[in-house]
């Protein structure tokens, strides 16, 4: 008796999906491609400015006292120094943590994290040095800041003294931009169609909206536009605008002008910003 090929549950479906694709004469050419952001040049205004309620952080640096909570040496073993990290919470929630930078008692962990982050005015900060250990990690130092005061705020930093001894620098800044339509969409054979737009960027002010169709862009039409172009003219936005004819979930078909302008991205989002 023959027994029958059994492919892996993922092959199945995989294969599955190729064949309603070729049925369908919808074969997705990229997952998802974003159009460019960029830094702002220096001294350029922003409209519309940082929201109040995101701003941007990174812990700058701390310095660690020299003896532990207890009054021990670090590493006494080995005669080391402690491998701090630090956690940063918000409203008693974490909300990121560093990295450990082993040996040192001046960190200032280069590799971040840093982006934009929801912090509103009334949400209460709170930061935790840390040392990391393979048994149990101890605390080095901690701090409630409360609510950022408007002086905090104008700094663009939090000096903290650490209740053991010790001070660590938060930089709270407003929002960090970057400059671009805001917008992530999916390329089909002969289509495209808005896969995601940043929360308040010049695309989502502008009207367009996950799952819209794009069928012209800046005159032409997006069937006969090779990949590259669709890419450039999306990246290359002319200062009067870019005009997009959509097709909205419902049917409905818009022009709709976009301008590049300033985009705010969370890092819980779209990762570091700087």
């Amino acid at each position: 008796m023959r027994r029958a090929l059994r492919l892996p549950t993922s092959l199945t479906l995989l294969a599955a999906g190729g064949l309603l694709l070729a049925a369908g004469g919808c074969s997705a050419l990229f997952p998802e491609l974003e159009s460019r952001l960029h830094a702002p040049p220096p001294g350029q205004e922003l409209h519309p400015p940082p929201p109040e309620d995101v701003r941007w952080l990174r812990v700058l640096s701390a310095q660690i006292p020299e003896r532990t909570r207890d009054g021990r040496a670090w590493d006494p073993e080995v005669g080391g120094l402690p491998d701090p990290y630090v956690r940063v919470l918000v409203n008693d929630v974490e909300l990121f943590r560093t990295a450990v930078q082993s040996d040192s008692l001046e960190p200032t962990w280069p590799g971040g994290p840093s982006g934009n982050f929801h912090v509103s005015p009334e949400d209460r900060l709170r930061v935790e040095v840390w040392e990391s250990d393979p048994l149990v990690d101890k605390p080095i130092g901690l701090r409630d800041i409360g609510r950022p005061t408007d002086s905090q705020r104008a700094a663009g930093e939090i000096q903290v003294d650490l209740d053991a001894g010790g001070s660590l620098t938060l930089a709270f800044q407003p929002a960090h931009a970057r400059v671009g339509l805001g917008l992530w969409y999916q390329l089909y054979s002969g289509s495209a169609f808005i896969s995601r737009t940043a929360e308040g960027g010049p695309a989502e002010r502008a009207g367009l909206r996950k799952g819209d169709e794009v069928l012209e862009i800046a005159g032409r039409p997006v069937r006969r536009m090779s990949v590259a172009e669709i890419r450039g003219t999306l990246d290359a936005v002319p200062r009067g605008g870019l005009v997009l004819v959509v097709k909205h979930a419902t049917g409905a078909t818009e022009r709709i002008r976009v301008h590049a302008g300033p985009v705010y991205p969370l890092f819980e989002r779209y990762g570091a910003v700087e």
